[in-house]
Order: C-alpha cells, then structure tokens, then sequence
C-alpha cells in the first residue's frame, strides 16, 4: 500500500549553496529519499541523506563491485583467523622448551605477519 519510509524535506538552502560552490546537481535520484543526488570533484552525494552513493554504468561495473565486497569479506574472515593462529603459537611459544622449537614458531609467526601485511 505504498512505502512506509518518513522522507525528509530537502533543504533547498543547502542545495543551493551547494551549486553555488561548484557542485553539479546530476539527474539522478537518491533511492532512499529522491532528492537529486550532487557530484564535487569525484564525489557523488544525496545531499538530504548525507550519505556517498555509487554511479553504476553497467553491469560490468556492478561485478566489480561485488567482487570488491566479497574479497572484502574473504580478507576480513582470513584476518579473524591469522590473528587466531597467532594467539594459539604465542601460546605454544610460552611453552616451547628447545631453540629449535622456538625458532620454528616464530618463523611460522613470522610468515603470519607477512600476510597481514600483503592484505593490509
């Protein structure tokens, strides 16, 4: 029966102002509040929202996108992990009894640490 969402009234005001320091107002719409969304520089913005919004082309584009936010997931969920095995070999280097051990835990921390930095 229509949509239920409370939709702010532009601020014309700031709208204004906005155009008057360079912003273009694109034809385009905010999706959530339908205001016209605005481009600074390389920015493109629903200025009612104050929230960034993405400009998709093409499907293309979209793929990409979804790529970006699974490899940033997967990245997060290796990071849990890596930082999981780390707590679990200090354990294990509190423990160790030989040089031979110890050195081949902190070699092992070592090249956990060279991946953090390679996803950083």
């Amino acid at each position: 029966m229509g949509n239920n969402k409370k939709l702010k009234k532009p601020d014309l005001t700031k709208m204004s102002q906005l155009l008057l320091s360079g912003a273009t107002m694109l034809s385009e719409s905010c999706p959530d509040c339908a205001v016209p969304l605005f481009k600074k520089n390389e920015d493109i913005f629903c200025p009612n929202c104050e929230r960034k919004a993405l400009y998709i082309k093409n499907k293309e584009e979209i793929k990409k996108i979804e790529q970006t936010f699974s490899l940033g997931e997967a990245t997060t969920q290796l990071r849990d992990v890596l930082t999981g095995k780390i707590t679990f070999l200090t354990n294990q280097l509190a423990s160790a009894d030989t040089p031979e051990e110890i050195a081949y835990i902190l070699d092992i921390i070592e090249k956990i640490f060279g991946i953090f930095q390679k996803i950083s």
